[in-house]
């Protein structure tokens, strides 16, 4: 029986000297039923290069490899649904192109979500902090010390367990990020049946996660499948407070939703979390900083009604 068709997505920019690596980890991937799509976003540096000394191992490996080199930076939303529109496989990943896959993923998820029932959308591994020579790293978030994404980013969480099946990937515990771009996949219609990926904003992993969310459950597999690099240019470090402040646009547009589901206090409580957390930051801009106490003031007078 022939295995499902997986699109691996690879939206790439300014990351020369990660990119073939990145490349490589599809290409040693123990799967074989892959199709890869890589977009240049217009790189500053020679990434185009780097990816052409690649064409020809691509399409000797995959069943359909497609290269496209953009003339004009579009940005990761725009990019993604690009290749999300020329998809064929029924399942979807998506890898940056300074991150990279371990040769397991894609087998191991595509056998754990064949396994669950229809009202799941997507499953989840973990991920493993990397740097840049590709040597494993801790990362301490508060007391905790760990080489997994997930470890580390939901060990502050007193709100849920990660290992609750019925917890994880809840809209509740979606608005403070604690998933790996890397480690997932998810079929594909489901992505295409809630838009795809919200190009009104800059990042674009938390919108998708929290809108499927409201249709569809989560699956996490307890697995390192993909190696998440930290080094100095990480879009999530050079552009963290732009990041922020859209993901405070994102949730201030879930209003009305939370509202309408009775979770306004849970509503209110994050935008206040965000906002401070955005205020913190020594690079808030005088525009960054008006909006966000605009949207303090808001919530202030909501109160007083």
């Amino acid at each position: 029986m022939e295995k499902s068709l997986v699109t691996v997505a690879m939206p790439a920019y300014n990351h020369e000297k990660y990119v073939q690596q990145a490349i490589k980890s599809v290409i040693d991937q123990d799967y074989e039923n892959i199709e890869l799509i890589i977009i240049n976003d217009c790189s500053k540096d020679n990434t185009h290069e780097k990816i052409c000394e690649m064409i020809d191992k691509c399409k000797s490996r995959f069943v359909r490899f497609e290269y496209i080199n953009s003339d004009k930076n579009n940005g990761i939303t725009k990019t993604l649904n690009k290749c999300l529109k020329w998809a064929e496989g029924k399942y979807f990943s998506l890898l940056a192109s300074d991150d990279i896959f371990f040769p397991e993923k894609i087998r191991l998820l595509v056998n754990e979500i064949e396994k669950l029932p229809d009202n799941y959308a997507i499953v989840f591994g973990d991920a493993t902090y990397i740097n840049e020579y590709g040597q494993t790293v801790l990362m301490r978030m508060g007391s905790v010390e760990s080489n997994r994404v997930i470890v580390a980013l939901a060990s502050g969480r007193d709100d849920f367990n990660y290992l609750n099946e019925d917890e994880f990937g809840t809209y509740k515990t979606l608005f403070r990020g604690y998933l790996p771009t890397a480690s997932w996949l998810a079929k594909t219609r489901c992505i295409l049946e809630v838009g795809g990926f919200n190009e009104s904003f800059f990042v674009e992993d938390m919108p998708l996660w929290i809108t499927l969310s409201k249709r569809y459950r989560f699956k996490f597999f307890d697995q390192s499948v993909a190696g998440y690099r930290i080094h100095s240019h990480n879009t999530s470090s050079s552009h963290h407070t732009a990041m922020l402040i859209s993901l405070l646009m994102f949730l201030e547009n879930e209003r009305e939703y939370c509202i309408e589901n009775n979770l306004y206090d849970f509503w209110k409580k994050m935008m206040l979390i965000w906002s401070k957390e955005i205020l913190k930051r020594k690079n808030i801009s005088l525009g960054e900083k008006k909006y966000v106490i605009s949207v303090l003031k808001k919530i202030k007078e909501e109160q007083k009604v």
